[in-house]
C-alpha cells in the first residue's frame, strides 16, 4: 500500500564490524532508528563508497568506504588502529526504503520495513590521504567481496599434489593434468 503512495525513497546504511565497537552508518542527517531497532549515525556528504558491484564471474570487484573532512587526531587514531580494529572485519552495505509520511516531521519519512542488505565485503587495506593545497584529510578502507576466492581450498590449487597432501590415496584429482584443454563430446551417440 505505501509503494501505491505519492513518494517511496531510499537510503545506503553501512554496518562496519569493528573489533570493540561495530558501527552503524548511514548517508542521511542526523540518528536514524530503523525498524529492527537498530540506530544509524548520520554523515550526511562526509561519507562515500564506490565499488558496491555483484560479483561476476568469478571476479572480485574492490569496494571504497571513505570518510573525509575528518581531523588530525581522527587521521592518527585511524592510522594506529587500522590493524587491531579493522582489518580483515566485515563491513555489509544495506538499504533502506522510506515511504510512511511522519505527521510530526512532514519532511522526514519513516522507515517502510527493514534494511535489506546488498553488499558484504571483508576489509583488506586503508588509505590515509592530506590534500595539501586545502588541508582536508579523509582516511579510505579498501574491501574484497566475500565471494572471491570462495571455490578455491587455501593457500592449494586442484592438482593432485595437492590433493594427495590433504588427503593421502584420494584419486580425484588424478587425472586433472590429462584433461586440460581436452574437448569432450557429451553426449557420444
Amino acid at each position: 500500500m505505501a509503494l501505491g503512495g505519492g513518494k517511496v525513497e531510499c537510503a545506503e546504511l553501512v554496518h562496519f564490524d569493528f573489533t570493540t565497537q561495530p558501527m552503524g552508518l548511514w548517508n542521511g542527517g542526523g540518528i536514524l532508528r530503523t525498524n529492527d531497532a537498530r540506530l544509524w549515525s548520520g554523515l550526511g556528504t562526509l561519507g562515500s563508497m564506490s565499488g558496491i558491484e555483484q560479483a561476476v564471474n568469478g571476479e572480485a570487484p574492490e569496494s571504497a568506504f571513505t570518510l573525509s573532512g575528518i581531523d588530525a587526531d581522527v587521521l592518527r587514531l585511524s592510522r594506529q588502529e587500522f590493524e587491531p580494529e579493522c582489518k580483515g572485519r566485515i563491513v555489509r552495505v544495506l538499504i533502506q526504503f522510506f515511504g510512511i509520511d511522519d505527521p510530526a516531521d512532514p519532511g522526514n519519512q519513516r522507515p517502510l520495513d527493514n534494511p535489506f542488505p546488498i553488499h558484504a565485503s571483508r576489509i583488506l587495506g586503508a588509505t590515509f590521504t592530506v590534500d595539501q593545497e586545502n588541508g582536508e584529510r579523509a582516511v579510505t578502507l579498501s574491501g574484497e567481496s566475500l565471494f572471491s576466492l570462495r571455490s578455491r581450498p587455501k593457500y592449494a590449487m586442484y592438482t593432485d599434489r595437492d590433493q594427495q597432501r590433504r588427503f593421502p590415496g584420494d584419486k580425484g584429482f588424478e587425472f586433472v593434468q590429462a584433461i586440460v584443454n581436452k574437448v569432450l563430446t557429451w553426449p557420444d551417440y
